[in-house]
């Protein structure tokens, strides 16, 4: 460590030089974008990526040297903000740096001339995230419709670890992309390109000096979207991994070319496999007492319980324990890949059959089941297997019950490690769904208000799915999830009950009022009180996305409503059932009125039988939704009598 400090300043010096000859076209604008007003095959885009550019290549000390360069066009107001830059690095272990940071915005005057204005220095600050990430920020000054930003940064790694994946894409078009990357000698990288078919890419390996060129260009603008997983899935990209390395004096050493060699790799790790089989101080008594319970589900169970409630995850995901579970045990503290596999070692101490488990949660994007890249992976679960089935589990998770499946896989692939047992598994949860059903008493009286009280019963994961809500932020949570847009809703007495019990369903009760809607004579009542369908997800033309709903849904409202004897029903919604072509998605609704005790009993019924749909059936599903969401809106419509 101390040998690489004395290195930077000078490595930093002989790096200023060539950093500022990477790119020729730094700073120098064409009269084509100057002139661009709009992007030719995204209309609607606020701004656009004329350049994203980088070099990767290394010293000496085999660092990992990457220069970037980017030039964005500001094409309408809502683009301003895209010239708030950050850039993320890891600071962990002085591991990473940002610097050489310059740039300039370009405008163009009434008169045709230009305006340049060069970034200043005191306008880029660095800032330490956590212990590991940090990012350098700045913002450019003068921006309006028509800036054109350009800048240029180089970031510098101890060593080619750090290599990333290089994106295209980004959410909002992209008119050149290029990436050049340098392999140190000796050593081999494995290279996969996620592109659209109706995308084109240029790839010039040169192997005289290990340099392999990747281009795209005219790449469309890829924004978030309802129910999608993890963005970078739908990118345009390529990603690299170390595949072989052949030292001075030794035959080639190959790495992870197929799911056995990383099984092997893993396994003989001092991080992973060697973890394994460990003793943690202090837990012999917890251990000789599960023994005694005959059952291997209870056995699960109390283990799990007994991380989840002994140690303390340090919001780090990692594959691998660092500094040995020992050390993680021993401070109750630790990342995801220390707690997991200390969860493994009881486990396995109780007399049970857990493997490690490579997981590419949802939000980190699907792995590619042809290619044993363990970077792909983000953490590590604990896999059980008990009498036939197969029990997941993540003990740095406060909500889910051993018996669950982890939303956070649901629909994903996972890698089980082990010789024998291991393999490429699918993970869905065919079983369990997310099950609500709200129960609304309500009372219409003289003076146009609704008094009720409400009942919300939750199950599996519609109780774990209100509890995350709940836990993230319980100060909003009523407003967010029970008044949504109707500012007008009051809510008292709200309880939770069942709350530390994840056994049991979590119930909900609580007291509301608010007024009707009116025209005129007429007033109006909504049907789908705090069913959590008041907008309409799916309203776009076009996805590019898959639909992943992770589990399975089941949602019940029943409406028992007491009508002041000052008004009479004037309209009711008629009863409907409305059913896709696959028969995956049923809407009911069905409306009984008592006239004698002016009584209407309303009961809408979701339920969505599948949780998967490819981005080719989006049609089907926006079209379904759409019927449903006018059904959703029709309201009972009462009159006051004369």
């Amino acid at each position: 460590m101390k040998n690489y400090f004395l290195l930077l300043p000078l490595l930093l010096l002989l790096t200023e030089c060539s950093h500022a000859q990477e790119f020729p076209s730094y700073g120098k604008v064409t009269p084509e974008e100057l002139k661009l007003k709009e992007c030719a095959f995204d209309k609607e885009a606020t701004a656009v990526v004329l350049i994203d550019e980088a070099i990767s290549n290394y010293n000496d000390e085999h660092n990992l040297i990457t220069n970037h360069h980017l030039r964005i066009k500001i094409l309408k107001d809502k683009g301003v903000d895209y010239a708030n830059i950050s850039i993320p690095f890891f600071r962990g272990n002085d591991f990473e740096y940002i610097n050489h940071v310059e740039g300039m915005v370009i405008n163009t005057n009434k008169d045709g001339s230009t305006t340049i204005q060069n970034l200043e220095k005191k306008l880029v600050y660095t800032t330490n995230i956590s212990d590991n990430h940090g990012e350098v920020r700045f913002t450019f000054p003068s921006i309006t419709t028509g800036s054109i930003i350009d800048y240029r940064y180089q970031s510098t790694m101890k060593h080619y670890g750090g290599l990333d994946d290089w994106y295209f894409q980004k959410e909002i078009p992209v008119l050149l992309s290029k990436y050049v990357l340098y392999i140190i000698p000796r050593y081999e990288f494995t290279y996969q390109v996620y592109k659209n078919n109706s995308l084109d890419i240029k790839v010039e390996p040169d192997p005289r000096d290990g340099r392999v060129l990747f281009e795209m260009k005219s790449i469309p603008g890829l924004d978030q979207e309802p129910y999608m997983d993890a963005r970078r899935d739908y990118l345009q990209r390529v990603t690299f991994q170390l595949s072989g390395y052949g030292g001075s004096g030794f035959d080639k050493k190959k790495y992870m070319t197929s799911w056995d060699e990383l099984t092997r790799e893993l396994m003989t790790s001092p991080n992973f496999g060697l973890q394994l089989n460990k003793d943690l101080a202090g837990t012999e008594e917890f251990i000789k007492l599960v023994k005694e319970n005959a059952s291997p589900i209870e056995k699960m169970k109390q283990v799990y319980y007994y991380v989840r409630n002994n140690m303390v995850w340090n919001g780090y995901n990692s594959k691998y324990s660092i500094d040995g579970i020992k050390s993680a045990w021993n401070k109750k503290k630790g990342t995801s890949g220390d707690v997991n596999l200390i969860l493994i070692n009881l486990l396995k101490a109780a007399g049970l059959e857990p493997y490690p488990m490579l997981v590419s949660e949802r939000y980190n994007g699907k792995i590619n089941t042809k290619y044993p890249f363990v970077d792909q992976f983000n953490t590590v679960y604990a896999a059980v297997f008990i009498n036939g089935s197969k029990y997941f589990l993540d003990a740095t998770d406060k909500l889910t019950p051993p018996h669950i499946t982890p939303n956070n896989i649901l629909n994903t692939t996972t890698f089980i490690v082990d010789k024998k047992a291991g393999g490429l598994v699918a993970i869905n949860d065919q079983s369990l769904q997310y099950r609500d059903i709200i129960n609304v008493m309500a009372t219409i009286t003289p003076d146009a208000s609704i008094k009720g009280e409400v009942f919300v019963k939750s199950t599996d994961y519609a109780r774990i799915r209100r509890m995350e809500l709940y836990s993230r932020n319980a100060s909003k949570y009523i407003d967010e999830n029970f008044k949504q847009s109707n500012e007008s809703i009051t809510i008292d007495s709200f309880t939770i009950e069942n709350g530390e019990n994840d056994s049991l369903p979590l119930q909900h009760r609580f007291t509301f009022m608010t007024q009707m809607n009116a025209t005129g004579e007429y007033k109006f009542i909504p049907l789908n009180l705090f069913s959590g369908f008041e907008r309409n997800p799916f309203i776009s033309d076009k996805r590019f996305s898959e639909i992943n709903f992770g589990y399975k849904r089941s949602i019940n409202v029943n409406l028992y409503l007491r009508v002041s004897s000052e008004y009479s029903v004037d309209a009711l919604p008629k009863s409907v059932q409305l059913v896709n072509a696959d028969k995956t998605v049923v809407f009911i609704r069905e409306i009984l009125q008592d006239v004698p005790s002016n009584t209407v009993v309303g009961r809408l019924r979701m339920d969505f039988k599948k949780s998967f749909y490819s981005a080719d059936e989006y049609d089907e599903i926006k079209e379904f939704y759409k019927k449903m969401f006018e059904m959703l809106n029709e309201q009972i419509v009462l009159k006051k009598k004369s």
